[in-house]
């Protein structure tokens, strides 16, 4: 005869049960807090200005990459300064502004997809006019109406901001500048007669210098704008109708 424990035999292994399952809730309790003081000294907090420095950097970077990416690929990356770079044209920053009454950015990278086109427009006209010349295409006023989709033609047909020319012509050469003024004129004519709109900028270059200029060292872009660089430069608005001087007359080299 068994001796009477004072509980039925179902009880006691109910009881059993309860004991096991606290110990094992206990040892996972105990590995779950060694695992967190563990991943605590190997992944410690971030200090709080670097997270705030991490926010602002997104909350300022994402909106317009993923602008940019929507609209014409996945061709864009953020820089640690939170700049813009094209991975299809290496070392070149992408120009965004933020329209308030668009509200949306603008951009004119579409003059760098249409830049082989816009060449093909414009080259031959000014081939003409200047024997020794370089010719480049770069983007001057954005849009919001352009997409990947706009054309060379539109581009050279269609204002930007404050109606202001989009397509940006530069003209370098190692022509004799005793003709620069006679040439100005006929480039004015050739282009208002094919009714575009342009800002246009021509730099007389010493030959040293003109070989110098290159249209894909984006870094250095405007290179021509620095004023040791060029002998003469002007630059000026051409319109089917009318034309701006940006200059009030020929600006000189510095040493001049």
């Amino acid at each position: 005869h068994k001796p009477s424990t004072g509980f039925k035999e179902g009880e006691t292994m109910t009881h059993k049960g309860k004991r096991r399952l606290v110990i094992f809730l206990c040892a996972a309790a105990v590995i779950l807090v060694a695992a967190g003081i563990i991943r605590v000294k190997l992944h410690p907090p971030r200090p709080l200005h670097e997270q705030i420095a991490d926010y602002m950097y997104h909350s300022r970077t994402d909106p317009k990459l993923e602008y940019l990416v929507e609209k014409y690929g996945d061709e864009f990356v953020a820089t640690e300064y939170g700049s813009i770079q094209s991975t299809r044209f290496p070392g070149l920053y992408v120009n965004l502004r933020w329209s308030e009454e668009d509200q949306t950015y603008i951009d004119n990278y579409i003059v760098y997809l249409r830049r082989e086109d816009l060449r093909a427009i414009l080259a031959p006209t000014v081939q003409e006019i200047y024997d020794d010349c370089k010719v480049f295409i770069a983007p001057y006023t954005p849009s919001p109406d352009f997409d990947k989709n706009t054309t060379a033609e539109e581009l050279l047909t269609t204002f930007g901001a404050e109606r202001n020319p989009v397509v940006s012509l530069w003209i370098y050469t190692k022509d004799d500048t005793a003709e620069k003024d006679t040439d100005m004129e006929q480039l004015t004519s050739k282009i208002q007669a094919m009714g575009y709109s342009v800002d246009v900028g021509v730099y007389y270059l010493s030959e040293e210098n003109y070989e110098v200029v290159n249209e894909d060292d984006y870094l250095n872009y405007n290179i021509g704008a620095h004023q040791d660089f060029y002998e003469y430069f002007e630059n000026v608005y051409i319109y089917p109708d009318s034309f701006e001087l940006i200059l009030s007359d020929w600006k000189e080299e510095s040493s001049k």
